[in-house]
């Protein structure tokens, strides 16, 4: 009889040790979190696009400001975010020229005197809807994003989205 219960012991404990290993190892799910809240990522050459989204007033869906961190991890070379490809309906007020030293971070529309604001004629930034932008850089580089246009609320509410200079 104490064999029987040793061997059941045994059989349970080694599926125990097989069933709960499910959800262990380098790659398995629950080691790997991916990038949270609205903002989107992308990495292309050098450099690192963080948390990248569109903030819009709702009472004034013709204007709105982009949020990202953009960070430039080449040990030497230094570049410029000099461009911004805008979707037919949508255009960047304004020039884009956006410094980014060797091995710096830039905040860009949030603690930060570099802005990238966009504007609609036909009110197209609406919060919840996406905007497709492509950023440019002086290396050569370009880096398309469907970013999420968010509302100038909660989280977003203190963010300045500055009305376009007069020409």
């Amino acid at each position: 009889m104490a064999r029987k219960n040793f061997a059941v012991a045994a059989l349970l404990s080694a599926a125990v040790l097989v069933l709960s290993g499910c959800a262990t190892g380098f790659n398995a799910a629950t080691n790997a979190q991916g990038d949270s809240g609205n903002g989107r990522s992308v990495d292309v050459g050098a450099i690192q696009i963080r948390n990248a989204t569109v903030v819009a007033d709702a009472a004034d869906p013709s204007r709105a400001t982009v949020l990202m961190t953009v960070i430039n991890t080449d040990d030497a070379k230094d570049d410029v975010l000099n461009g911004v490809v805008v979707a037919d309906s949508v255009s960047v007020a304004g020039e884009v020229s956006i410094p980014l030293s060797s091995k710096d971070v830039v905040n860009v529309g949030f603690d930060s005197e570099y802005r990238i604001v966009i504007t609609s004629v036909g009110n197209e930034l609406k919060p919840g809807t996406y905007v497709n932008l492509s950023f440019l850089f002086a290396s050569g580089q370009s880096v398309p994003m469907s970013l999420l246009i968010n509302d100038k609320s909660g989280f977003y509410e203190e963010i300045e989205i500055p009305a376009p200079s007069a020409s």
